[in-house]
C-alpha cells in the first residue's frame, strides 16, 4: 500500500458518480485514482473527506491537499496515470491535510504544471477534441492529464448526442493558438453554470456569477474513458481552478 499526499485538481462527474485526478505533492506524480466499479468512478461517500477545516464530512474539493492510500497500478494505453485507490472503511473518509490555495509552496507547483504544458503545440499532443482508440492503441500516451492557462476563455451553454443541456469551455491554448472545444465535467461548475444560463447562452469567464478579478483560471485536462460509439476519447475539463494572480 503507497500513501500519498495527494492534490485534488479535478472532481469530475463520471456516469452516476465521480472523477478525481491530481498529484502527489511530494513526487510532482499525477494520479487518477480509480476505484472497482464498472467504470473506476466513485460513489459519493468514497471521496468525503474531513479533518483540518472541514468540520463534518463533505465531498472532495479542487485544492484539498489529502491523505490518500492507493493500491496496486492501474494505467491503460489511453490513461497511464491510473491507481487503485484503498476503500477500506478505516480509510474512509479520507483526512484532509490543508488547502492548497492557502499555500504558496502548492499555488506555485500548479502554476508550474501550467508552464510546462505551455511549451506543447497541441493539447494532449492533437488538435481536436478526441483522440482515436486505435490511434492510442498504436501508441499509447505518455500523459493524458495536464494544467492549463486557457487563452480565452467563454463558457457556451449547448447540448449533448442525447439533447441534454451541457457546458462547454472554448479556448486557445499553445503557442499557435489553436481553438478547442470541450466538455465540462468539473462538478461544482458545471452545476454552477447550468443554473445560471440558458440554451445558446455564452459567458466570458471574467463574467461568471462570484467571478473575482483577483483570481486567475487555470483548468485540468482530462482524456475520458473509450466512447464505444465513436471509438474516441475525449477531452474533458474535470476542474477548474482558481488562483491569486501574482
Amino acid at each position: 500500500m503507497r500513501e500519498v499526499r495527494f492534490l485534488c485538481l479535478a472532481v469530475s462527474r463520471k456516469m452516476n458518480g465521480y472523477c478525481i485526478a491530481g498529484i502527489d505533492i511530494d513526487s510532482g506524480e499525477w494520479i487518477r485514482p480509480v476505484s472497482p466499479h464498472s467504470y473506476g468512478e466513485f460513489l459519493g461517500h468514497e471521496i468525503t473527506v474531513e479533518g483540518h477545516k472541514a468540520r463534518s464530512p463533505r465531498l472532495m474539493e479542487t485544492l484539498d491537499v489529502i491523505k490518500l492510500r492507493l493500491g496496486k497500478q492501474a494505467g491503460s494505453a489511453g490513461q497511464p496515470e491510473n491507481w487503485e485507490l484503498d476503500l477500506s472503511p478505516n480509510s474512509l473518509p479520507h483526512a484532509i491535510m490543508g488547502q492548497g490555495a492557502n499555500n504558496v509552496s502548492i499555488l506555485a507547483q500548479i502554476r508550474d504544471l501550467a508552464k510546462q504544458s505551455s511549451s506543447s503545440s497541441l493539447l494532449l499532443g492533437t488538435q481536436g477534441k478526441e483522440i482515436s482508440h486505435l490511434e492510442i492503441q498504436k501508441e499509447p500516451l505518455s500523459h493524458s492529464l495536464c494544467v492549463i492557462r486557457p487563452k480565452g476563455l467563454t463558457w457556451v451553454r449547448t447540448t449533448n448526442f442525447k439533447n441534454k443541456p451541457r457546458i462547454e469551455g472554448w479556448f486557445d491554448f499553445g503557442g499557435r493558438n489553436v481553438r478547442y472545444y470541450l466538455s465540462l465535467t468539473d462538478v461544482a461548475w458545471e452545476t454552477k453554470l447550468l443554473a445560471t444560463t440558458v440554451n445558446g447562452q455564452s459567458l466570458d469567464a471574467a463574467e461568471v456569477p462570484g467571478a473575482d478579478a483577483n483570481l486567475e483560471i487555470l483548468l485540468t485536462i482530462s482524456l475520458g474513458d473509450l466512447f464505444e460509439k465513436t471509438q474516441c476519447h475525449y477531452k474533458l475539463i474535470a476542474g477548474v481552478l482558481l488562483l491569486p494572480k501574482k
